[in-house]
């Protein structure tokens, strides 16, 4: 083979490996990136590789399109310092625009008796939304991988999910309900071996949690102990799952539509009160019936809406005896059987 052949060969095989994004999905994308996208940057391995991978995409127009923002949650004392320092170095580094914040999380998330997980979740994402809302920017990119899709959905396979937890996490959603912002996953069907490798062959700097490694945690215990001896009865495993979720979120879209065309049939609305006819969704079956009570049980505010919670109102309030019952639901809201309609409404507080 001739030199100029070798370096072709050469070339065409680095910039397979190189290329970590799906780049027809990413296309399809309309207004990415030109729309302007806020990089959720940690300063690990995953979170640095995709600002890197983004920054190389974007070429020469990157400080028109990226915007770097950090979240500093003081969970770790001087190494979360250090890593906030890490981020606003590379975004220094790379010529982009950088917004970093600190927040007493685990302080927060006892005011609040909340799980410090969600608490930091939340907290998060109420900072990139607020950080893309200032900038203009139309994207908030996470470096969510494959890895992380894997665990998201075995996690809730463990711990008794329904059909939508199968989904696991989506590669494009809005940021929140009435915000034209998405959060966009550009890793999500990577391998994290794959990025690490990239990060090596790169020299993309990056910090190591220590926490990650430590297997109390559920999380990790999966990661480092489980999901290994799953592989070696499936070395395919992140693609089987990733398959999975894509296919369920499929169902899922299209029975949300039917879900929806009942409601505007039969449900009466007024506000956040809900009243649904007892006789019509007696005689549905109980697929359905689920999806549609989930539905108008579980608004995005308030705290998940559990399987228990639909079969308590089937059990209790669609029966023959359920005339003048009530359930309390998640944050405060209730489901209570009124003749022949379940009604959801806020609690009563007496004044």
């Amino acid at each position: 083979m001739s030199e100029h052949l070798v370096k072709v060969a050469r070339f065409a095989a680095r910039s397979a490996t190189d290329n970590l994004l799906d780049d027809g999905w990413l296309r399809a994308v309309d207004g990415f990136p030109e729309g302007g996208v806020v990089v959720a940057v940690s300063g690990g391995l995953d979170s640095m590789t995709l600002l890197h991978v983004l920054r190389e995409r974007c070429g020469a127009a990157a400080a028109r399109h990226l915007h770097v923002a950090h979240l500093d949650h003081r969970l770790r004392g001087a190494a979360s310092a250090a890593d906030a320092q890490l981020v606003v170095e590379t975004a220094k580094r790379l010529g982009l625009d950088w917004t970093v914040e600190t927040v007493d999380v685990r302080h927060k998330a006892v005011a609040e008796h909340g799980n410090i997980e969600a608490v930091a979740r939340r907290i998060r994402y109420a900072f990139l939304q607020r950080t893309a809302e200032r900038v203009g920017a139309a994207f908030i990119a996470t470096a969510h991988t494959q890895n992380d899709q894997v665990e998201t959905i075995l996690l809730r396979l463990v711990r008794g999910t329904g059909p939508d937890g199968l989904t696991g996490i989506l590669p494009l959603r809005s940021v929140a309900d009435g915000s034209s912002i998405r959060v966009i996953r550009p890793l999500l069907t990577t391998p994290r071996a794959r990025i690490a490798a990239y990060a090596q062959r790169h020299g993309v700097p990056f910090r190591e949690d220590a926490s990650n490694r430590d297997l109390t945690r559920t999380r990790n215990r999966l990661r480092h102990v489980v999901i290994p001896e799953l592989e070696r009865l499936n070395p395919q495993l992140g693609e089987a799952l990733g398959r999975l979720g894509r296919l369920v979120q499929e169902d899922g879209e299209y029975l949300k539509t039917i879900v929806a065309a009942w409601l505007e049939r039969h449900a009466r609305r007024a506000g956040r009160r809900w009243a649904l006819p007892v006789a019509e969704l007696r005689v549905l079956s109980p697929s359905l019936r689920h999806r549609i009570l989930h539905t108008v049980a579980q608004q995005k505010e308030y705290p998940a809406v559990a399987l228990h919670h639909i079969e308590a109102i089937e059990q209790t309030l669609l029966t023959d005896d359920g005339v003048g019952k009530c359930l309390n639901l998640t944050g405060g809201r209730q489901v209570r059987r009124v003749a022949d309609a379940l009604v959801f409404t806020e609690a009563y507080i007496p004044r």
